[in-house]
């Protein structure tokens, strides 16, 4: 699946994403997601919208937010572990704190 930064992402009714899944139709012959590049290098809101479109992929684009996409956005946020990634609270680069030590 193609992921491209993009100027800036504007609906169909004219509400601004972060991003977004195109799935591909008569118009636009393959599907991608697009990530606003306003959000390149803030770690980790970039994951987090990137995972968001994936889950779309996976519970198809027309089913917006409900109950399965909420459910299947959970579990993968749980089955990465993302607060033990790091990325709740600190970059990438960080360094790592032993707080046994001492």
């Amino acid at each position: 699946m193609p992921v491209c930064w993009a100027k800036s992402i504007t609906l169909p009714d004219g509400h601004r994403a972060n991003a977004i899944y195109l799935p591909g139709d008569s118009l636009v012959k393959h599907r991608y997601i697009a990530i606003d590049d306003q959000l390149s290098g803030m770690f980790p809101l970039e994951r987090l919208c990137l995972l968001h479109e994936m889950v779309h992929i996976k519970v198809g684009p027309d089913n917006g937010h409900g109950e399965e996409f909420i459910t299947e956005f959970r579990r993968v946020l749980d089955a990465n572990k993302w607060e033990v990634m790091g990325c709740i609270d600190s970059s990438p680069e960080a360094p790592k704190i032993n707080e046994g030590a001492g």
